[in-house]
């Protein structure tokens, strides 16, 4: 079962970095097309800020969430965890992905809750462009489902490590 869960975590893995790249990629270029523009012809793509703002900037962001954890890649001070045993590192894991459980599980059921109301009544930016609100509110939760997918794969090999003593990667 937890090699089945870790080929998932996997796939989210390598889907959100995609759609993160991609978006890293063309909040790139738009930004520097409109920069080039604004500043050699004097005519900006007047749509470029809202584009960036409203949603490669979040799917940057929120599609990154969840492969940055399941690589272990996040900000993390171990300085004292890497000189635990597979079990206390285990115990470690277990505390931090049962608080991020938590955590990113309201904002899951809030964001969704965001969205669904704005699409609902399909709310519109107002803007020269009126882009659609829910499409940006969607980023957050899909993003955050990712997050939370991924905390709760960690959650249950941090138990069985803890269970057997045998190391998540060993497994």
């Amino acid at each position: 079962m937890i090699r089945r869960l870790a080929r998932i975590g996997t796939a989210i893995d390598r889907a959100f970095t995609a759609v993160a790249a991609l978006a890293l990629a063309l909040l790139t270029l738009l930004i520097v097309a409109d920069v080039s523009l604004r500043y050699g012809i004097g005519r900006p793509i007047f749509f470029a800020h809202d584009v960036v703002v409203l949603y490669l900037t979040p799917a940057l962001f929120f599609f990154g969430f969840g492969p940055t954890h399941w690589r272990r890649e996040h900000l993390a001070v171990d300085i004292l965890t890497t000189r635990l045993p597979p079990r206390g590192q285990a115990l470690s894991d277990l505390l931090t992905n049962a608080i991020g459980l938590f955590v990113f599980g309201i904002l899951l059921f809030v964001s969704w809750e965001r969205f669904a109301k704005s699409f609902a009544a399909g709310e519109r930016i107002a803007s020269i462009v009126p882009w659609p609100a829910w499409a940006s509110y969607a980023l957050v939760p899909v993003g955050t489902a990712a997050l939370v997918a991924v905390c709760a794969i960690r959650l249950l090999g941090a138990m069985r490590t803890i269970a057997t003593g045998v190391p998540e990667d060993r497994a």
